[in-house]
């Protein structure tokens, strides 16, 4: 049985959807400080530096994680009704399902821990524990990033050569 273009536009936004759910538990961390759990959040990020990893790691959760997932759930389903409900390779939007989850989550998760873990110890003036903290996360980010930019370009390829087949 062929898996039609609907079906993975499901799938992406039943992410997109997981998510936004992530983001709401990430968003709902700000709180704790103001129930008494210290985890110095908008402190870390107030104090720059190494913090900055974590507001990045934050912002780019939405955007990659939630409305990345959406928006290529939206394409998969338009490009795929312009060719009967058939995409140009299922084996290619698996690949570019997974590796899309894999580098949104490996990348703005290392990349929000690594800058707490930074922030926190700057906050603690303990700034040259610093690099020594967060430097294992580098090359890690970096082969999450690289895995992400695979799977743009093959979910692209495929999405491509899907509105080809449909002329």
């Amino acid at each position: 049985m062929r898996i039609t273009g609907n079906t993975w536009s499901r799938r992406f936004m039943v992410a997109a959807v997981i998510h936004g759910v992530g983001v709401a538990v990430w968003s709902g961390l700000f709180l704790l400080d103001g129930i008494g759990i210290p985890l110095n959040l908008s402190r870390i990020i107030a104090g720059g530096g190494a913090g900055t990893w974590f507001t990045v790691g934050y912002l780019l959760y939405m955007v990659t994680g939630f409305l990345g997932m959406a928006s290529q759930g939206a394409l998969y389903q338009y490009t795929a009704s312009l060719n009967d409900g058939e995409l140009h390779s299922d084996r290619l939007a698996l690949v570019h399902f997974v590796l899309m989850n894999i580098a949104v989550v490996g990348a703005t998760w290392m990349l929000g821990y690594a800058g707490y873990i930074g922030g926190s110890l700057t906050l603690a003036d303990r700034v040259s524990e610093v690099h020594a903290a967060v430097v294992g996360y580098v090359n890690p980010i970096g082969i999450c990033i690289l895995i992400g930019v695979v799977a743009a370009l093959v979910g692209a390829y495929n999405i491509l050569m899907t509105i080809v087949k449909s002329e």
